[in-house]
């Protein structure tokens, strides 16, 4: 008989979000409005992924850590004497008589090997911004509109996909001690902390009726009126980084439900990247990151707070030329030309965030 996992659905309260703001409007002098807003979300009940809540309470490793220091095998690391032996012999396995260890019996749920809830309500979120808007609209034609927001999302959980949040190489931050999801509290993988968007519609003053050559007609109307430019800037921090261990320990080779570990950072270790350093062969200094104890967790957050992966600056540009035709000039035909990333700026993916891993700290790609 092997031994035996489930993952199962419980009744529990449905996931909530809270909302506020405040908005304050201004109309300005010379064609300026300005909006300035506060937003606030607060999410309770929110569901997760996969939800282990078979793993070992965190006393039980706590002890564990304390007997090794004393150069003592640890309790839960010792397997069941055939005399204390609960299950029946016909198990194999991890729970097979001579390989059931102690720290198996201290799971909440002992005669499992996994336990998970599918999309349990367990985690919150806590979202607060300043958002700023800015609008010019120009009496000879045209509109300039700045938006800039500055925000930060503090989260447990991220996602209810699978892929992003179901895996140790997913795209956003694991888990590590499912006893304590409180400390499972970071940013979240989503935080976009700042981003600045500049978008604008421009008539060019030429043509008639304009600043510049306003007396031109026949052709040479035809030629020089009805041209403009349009584009979206964008400026946007990149997310930030989860960085993972990427091997076991003495712990989690137990198998007791452990997350996925991440590894300590050195006290009072600056993360930058040294200033000899190719940016993109070492993103950050990762010296200040170490293996995780043996028998504990990792210090370093479930997303990191300081370090992010390449963030966006991208300029769209489009230039256009309308041109009116016909009885009264009532139809026209406008050709346009228009240039994505006009700067061919690469957006470059996130680096390497395996502690293990010997591209640790390396971005290897570009985005898209």
């Amino acid at each position: 008989m092997q031994s035996f996992s489930a993952t199962g659905f419980t009744v529990q309260k449905n996931g909530s979000v809270q909302q506020w703001n405040l908005d304050l409007q201004r109309e300005l002098p010379a064609g300026f409005f300005v909006d300035v807003a506060y937003a606030g979300a607060h999410g309770v009940h929110l569901p997760q992924f996969n939800t282990n809540i078979n793993q070992i309470p965190d006393s039980f490793i706590a002890a564990a850590a304390a007997q090794a220091a004393q150069g003592l095998q640890p309790t839960i690391a010792q397997v069941v004497s055939a005399a204390n032996y609960p299950f029946s012999p016909a198990l194999s396995g991890s729970l097979a008589p001579g390989n059931l260890k102690q720290g198996q019996l201290a799971r909440p749920f002992p005669q499992y090997t996994g336990l998970n809830l599918n999309g349990q309500g367990c985690c919150g979120s806590n979202y607060h911004s300043l958002q700023a808007t800015a609008v010019r609209r120009f009496s000879g034609g045209g509109t300039l509109l700045v938006a800039y927001t500055n925000a930060k999302l503090l989260a447990t959980t991220d996602s209810l996909t699978s892929w992003l949040e179901g895996s140790g190489t997913g795209g956003v931050g694991q888990v590590q001690d499912w006893d304590n999801l409180k400390a499972e509290r970071s940013l979240a993988s989503q935080d976009a902390s700042q981003r600045l968007v500049i978008s604008y519609v421009l008539d060019l003053p030429f043509g008639r009726g304009r600043k510049f050559l306003g007396s031109v007609s026949g052709v040479g109307d035809k030629l020089v009126s009805g041209w403009g430019v349009d584009g979206v800037t964008t400026f946007q921090r990149g997310f930030p980084l989860k960085i993972t261990y990427g091997s076991s320990t003495l712990l989690s080779a137990l198998g007791l439900g452990i997350g996925t570990l991440r590894p300590n950072v050195v006290e009072g270790c600056n993360k930058d990247k040294p200033a000899d350093v190719s940016r993109l062969n070492q993103w950050f200094n990762t010296a200040c990151f170490t293996p995780p104890p043996q028998w504990g967790f990792g210090n370093e957050s479930r997303v990191d707070p300081t370090l992010r992966q390449d963030g966006v600056k991208n300029f769209d540009f489009a230039i256009f030329k309308r041109t009116t035709f016909g009885p009264g000039e009532r139809m026209n035909v406008e050709f346009r030309s228009e240039i994505f990333n006009l700067f061919n700026h690469p957006q470059f993916a996130a680096p390497n965030t395996t502690q293990v891993s010997p591209n640790f700290g390396v971005v290897t790609s570009t985005l898209g």
